[in-house]
């Protein structure tokens, strides 16, 4: 079993209360100065049976799924919270209704609950003709990829999906099944709860991988201490995430639709960049409600003296806009340090393996417009499961880094190398062709043998060379580069294997 590990961003409270109160009053001067900044229910089109309909109604259950963040969830509190209650919070002000979250205990929970009319709405949902017997759905507001989640030790081509006994995790009600099933007839699902149990079957090697949203399983594998996993590939599928509300009330399908197509593109972008980018755990801190009750009323104070302080106060939102230009250069710098950090292996400094599975994607790309060959090396050290084994695995750490170290600087300026998994690592070698790699690789295997690691220690490496086939995919050709390494380790390790298959 493994423990929840939460991403938490904590700013100093001296800093965290300097930012809170220039925030509050830039944004009281600015509704001052333009009191019709905020838009209303007229600015959506909506009609006046829909908005009679909104008054009556005074308050909307909105069904949210509780584990499924970064999308949707709900935190200790019961508190609606993830991507789907940033847009809510927009929806809630153009309808102009107030909003609350029934209990609702997994996703089969709310299914029951919106048949029985005990939901008015629910965030995110995929349309499917059994729910429209009960839901009405407006248009998608979210599209989500289906990723797969395998061990660092499986390398996934889609082919996998219909491999003799091969098994993946799904979430047990996911609508995703129905299309999983439909494109790929002989797939072997395993209906799970949520993401923590598909996890650990992963983790413990019960099934070969689990499918689901994409970014959700990259938070879940962010969230929880589960180092040997990854997301190895994807499928040519997607949910496409709707509101749904119930059927028996068509005014409130409307006026939702009303308000999905009045959405902002830029807004909308914003809200998925704050969470999938990185997810931030809101922790609650009372005193914060003292100092609201305290800001509004020194707000209230300033107001009263509001004409003959004018002066005064331009002169504080000047300072004001100084401050938040500040801000918003450390939330900047912070941003690129988390950017760095997504694709950087954490041990050696080096590229990671999301990295490389992109890197490896553009060069396929730019071969085909450009009609240029690439090739790429994987390569293995010999045996270090007995230097673990012997030297314990601070030893090994070392040598790792060092071993990383040394491929940096023995490799060409324009190709691109990083850590695969373990003791595995990969070289993209951009215009070049299957001979001149086979040269570089042979190259690094000598250095790699005759370099003198710290205590004199030696180490050797088992090279597979291959290079791009026209219509290749990025699976096909990592599965032929590690047949000629498994031909190195098979023929008797430290040599350089090439895969010499015929271009079509």
């Amino acid at each position: 079993m493994f423990r929840v590990k939460v991403l938490c961003i904590k700013f100093s409270q001296k800093y965290y209360v300097k930012s809170f109160f220039i925030t509050l009053i830039a944004g009281w001067f600015l509704l001052i100065l333009n009191p019709a900044t905020a838009q209303t229910t007229n600015d959506i089109g909506l009609t006046q049976a829909e908005r009679d309909y909104l008054r009556a109604k005074k308050v909307l259950r909105v069904c949210v799924d509780p584990d499924r963040l970064p999308f949707d969830g709900v935190d200790e509190d019961r508190l609606h919270v993830g991507l789907s209650k940033d847009y809510f919070d927009i929806f809630s002000h153009m309808l102009g209704v107030q909003m609350v979250v029934p209990e609702v205990q997994n996703w089969n929970d709310l299914i029951i609950k919106a048949k029985s009319r005990e939901c008015d709405v629910v965030s995110q949902i995929n349309a499917s003709e059994e729910r429209q017997s009960f839901l009405d759905f407006t248009t998608p507001y979210f599209y989500l990829p289906l990723a797969v989640v395998t061990r660092y030790d499986r390398i996934f081509v889609e082919e996998s999906l219909e491999g003799a006994g091969t098994q993946f995790a799904v979430i047990k009600g996911d609508i995703a099944i129905d299309k999983i099933r439909q494109r790929y007839p002989g797939v072997v699902l395993v209906e799970v709860k949520n993401n923590i149990q598909a996890m650990e079957l992963v983790y413990d090697g019960d099934v070969f991988g689990y499918i689901g949203a994409q970014g959700a399983v990259a938070f879940a594998i962010q969230s929880l201490n589960l180092n040997k996993l990854a997301v190895t590939g994807s499928l040519p599928l997607r949910y496409e995430l709707s509101v749904a509300t119930r059927n028996d009330e068509p005014l409130l399908g409307s006026a939702f639709e009303k308000a999905v197509l009045h959405l902002d593109p830029k807004e909308g972008q914003s809200i998925r960049d704050k969470w999938i980018a990185i997810t931030i755990e809101k922790v609650t801190d009372y005193t914060l409600l003292w100092l609201t009750l305290l800001v509004l009323g020194t707000v209230l104070i300033v107001s009263l003296y509001w004409n003959r302080r004018l002066v005064q106060a331009n002169k504080k939102i000047r300072d004001t806009l100084t401050d938040l230009h500040d801000v918003q250069a450390q939330l900047e710098d912070q941003n690129r340090v988390f950017k760095r950090q997504s694709i950087t292996d954490a041990l050696t400094g080096i590229y990671n393996r999301l990295k490389l599975v992109e890197d490896l994607s553009y060069a396929i790309k730019r071969s085909k417009l450009t009609k240029s060959e690439f090739s790429i090396i994987l390569l293995d050290i010999d045996n270090f499961k007995l230097v673990n084994d012997r030297f314990g695995h601070l030893v090994g750490d070392e040598l790792l880094k060092a071993f990383s170290s040394l491929l940096v600087s023995s490799i060409r300026k324009s190709d691109i190398v990083g850590r695969w998994g373990g003791e595995e690592f990969l070289i993209i070698c951009p215009v070049t062709d299957l001979q001149g790699c086979e040269n570089l690789a042979e190259q690094i295997r000598k250095r790699i043998a005759e370099h003198k690691f710290a205590e004199k220690r030696v180490l050797n490496a088992s090279l597979g060379v291959a290079v791009h086939q026209q219509y290749e995919n990025a699976d096909t050709m990592i599965a032929r580069v590690d047949k000629a390494l498994y031909r190195a380790k098979k023929n008797g390790r430290n040599r350089v294997e090439v895969d010499r298959a015929v271009k079509h």
